[in-house]
């Protein structure tokens, strides 16, 4: 994954600038939604472009994080207070 600068996020989580997901993807991961963590820390939800076993990852901080489903990635998200900020993804599989 290619690390860019986030843009600034306001109070209400709201982001400052546009930020797209598919700006942090690469050759074999998708960006599907960004977000961030409880410190303002981004996050990323991203699509494996292979039919790997485990084809959905979260990234925030040094950490990558890899999951069977896009709802399990997203229940990671929520069950650590991470918010997302891009919507129109809800309907992975």
């Amino acid at each position: 994954m290619r690390f860019r600068p986030y843009g600034i996020a306001r109070k209400d989580g709201k982001s400052r600038m546009p930020v797209h997901p598919q700006d942090y993807s690469d050759a074999r991961f998708e960006g599907i939604r960004c977000g961030y963590d409880r410190h303002k820390n981004p996050v990323i939800i991203m699509r494996s472009r292979q039919n790997d076993p485990l084809r959905w990852k979260v990234v925030y901080g040094f950490s990558a994080v890899f999951f069977d489903s896009f709802k399990e990635a997203l229940d990671f998200c929520n069950s650590r207070e991470m918010k997302m900020i891009t919507e129109g993804a809800d309907d992975y599989d």
